[in-house]
């Protein structure tokens, strides 16, 4: 069976790609590029979790009505179409499972994606 390209490449394009893992991509780029992705990842995956539970409070205050200021959260201003999270992520603890069943830190030529 035979697909079209434009059918093979249809996730490739932006309107399918979420702004928070593409934002989260972003940020662990620097520290891939400067080869500071040992020290510098679980500290990463920390301000996100940080901004995430951040902007979890803020939108339950804002769904509550106790919040009158109306001012978003850290993570909306810096990923727009991020929605709501229901539940808290452990993003650190995650990465440092994963790291050390698979080595992220210490790849070289692959970046993370």
């Amino acid at each position: 069976m035979s697909f079209s390209s434009r059918r093979r490449n249809y996730l490739l394009t932006p309107h399918r790609r979420d702004g928070l893992i593409e934002w989260m991509k972003s940020m662990l780029m620097h520290s891939f590029v400067l080869d500071a992705l040992e020290t510098t990842g679980a500290d990463t995956f920390s301000h996100f979790e940080m901004l995430i539970d951040e902007h979890r409070q803020i939108s339950m205050a804002q769904s509550a009505g106790s919040g009158s200021d109306d001012k978003p959260s850290r993570l909306k201003q810096l990923v727009p179409t991020v929605g709501n999270f229901h539940t808290h992520l452990p993003l650190r603890r995650a990465f440092e499972a994963y790291n050390a069943k698979y080595g992220l830190t210490k790849r070289k030529h692959i970046c993370i994606s």
